[in-house]
């Protein structure tokens, strides 16, 4: 299974896009923790995590609720 298939959006527990939502799921941890990780990477390393989270935004596809 490819990337795009497996990580989705989740715009309904989104707070920006749904990227750290997305990921949590898929993951099967909790959301705040995704999201405090993101915002240490952002600490760190700003340029790259903002250029990455802006590449996931735009091809990460939405999830939809029919596949669940």
């Amino acid at each position: 299974m490819s990337l795009l298939m497996r990580f989705r959006k989740d715009t309904q527990n989104a707070v920006i896009s749904g990227i750290c939502a997305g990921f949590a799921r898929e993951l099967s941890v909790k959301r705040k923790w995704v999201r405090i990780a993101v915002l240490i990477s952002l600490l760190l390393m700003p340029p790259v995590t903002i250029i990455l989270y802006i590449i996931g935004s735009v091809v990460l596809p939405p999830q939809s609720r029919w596949l669940d």
